[in-house]
Formats: structure tokens, sequence, C-alpha cells
């Protein structure tokens, strides 16, 4: 067993920004390259576009390393690279973004709203969809990074370089509005 091997991901990441040693982001790599093709296939669902996306990815990983805080998770940051690269690419393609992150989201909104009874799959996309049409993109991702990635909120916070209070009035705001939706929609 290496150095490299025993160290966690968020060593990786700070050895090859402090080092630019390519043998810290090939093991980075090794690590992450499944989980990112299939993060890229959920967003567009063809094989040869998410391999194209996982190579953006990992460029993008590599330049944008220097930016990376070591006091957040790896997986939170390399999780918002995946997105954006995956938003980025489907408004370019003129695909429908909001139906990939409403598909994304149809699941979790049980989970958001404040309700005993049990929401159903129309219900919960008929919400997303027209609550998706209100929200900015940073609370789209704030809401897949909470509820579908299941992200701490610290992470969430460091990631985005937003306060800790920051991320939970956030957060806080778009559950008060999908819950809003859903009274709206059950009457």
């Amino acid at each position: 067993m290496t150095d490299i091997d025993k160290l966690d991901d968020e060593g990786l990441a700070l050895r090859l920004k402090e080092t630019g040693d390519q043998r810290y982001f090939a093991e980075l790599m090794r690590r992450h390259e499944r989980k990112i093709l299939k993060k890229c296939k959920s967003y567009v669902k063809q094989d040869e576009a998410s391999e194209d996306l996982m190579q953006e990815v990992m460029i993008k990983l590599f330049l944008r390393i220097k930016d990376f805080r070591s006091e957040a998770k790896f997986s939170t940051w390399l999780f918002t690279i995946i997105h954006s690269t995956c938003i980025d690419y489907l408004r370019k393609h003129k695909k429908n973004v909001h139906s990939i992150i409403t598909e994304k989201l149809s699941d979790e909104v049980a989970e958001i709203v404040d309700t005993e009874e049990e929401v159903t799959e129309a219900m919960s996309e008929k919400i997303l969809e027209e609550l998706l049409n209100h929200m900015t993109p940073e609370e789209k991702m704030l809401l897949l990074l909470k509820y579908k990635e299941k992200h701490q909120i610290k992470d969430i916070q460091l990631t985005l370089n937003l306060s800790e209070s920051a991320v939970k009035m956030r957060l806080k705001r778009a559950k008060e509005k999908i819950n809003k939706l859903y009274y709206k929609h059950r009457q």
C-alpha cells in the first residue's frame, strides 16, 4: 500500500493542489471515474455524451483544483462540477433542463413535504415542474445536494462558499415553497 492509497479524497485533492503531481489526480480519477460517468448519464441519458461529459468534468476538476477548500468534502465539490457541466451541456443542446431536474428531485419531494400522507408521483412531478420555474439554479442545486445527494449542511456551505445560516435559510425557503405548492395542488 503506497502513501497515495492511504490518503482520503480530501487529502489527495489537497496534495494535488499543493504539488500538481499527476499521481494524485490519477488516483482521484480511479476512485471517482465510474461515479462521474453514472451521474453524467443520469442527466443526459446517452452513453457517448456521458463519456464526453465525464472527460470534461475531469478536465475541469484538474483546472479548478486550486479552488478546492480542504475543509470541504471532495464529493460535494465534485458534485457541483458535475451538475454545472451537465446543466451547461443540456442548455447548449436545447434539452429541457427543468424536466431533468424534476426527474432527479421527484423521489425526494415526499421527504421535503411536511405531511403524514403519501405524496403521489404525479403530485411530485406537478409540484416540482411548477416550483422549478420559480427557483434559481442555486436553489435547485441546494435541493439536489441536500435531498438527492444527501450531503451535510457543512459540506454544502464550504463548497458553495456560503455561511451555514445562508444554506439553512435557503433550504428552508425552498422547502416552504414546495410545501405551499403541495397544499395548493392538494385542494
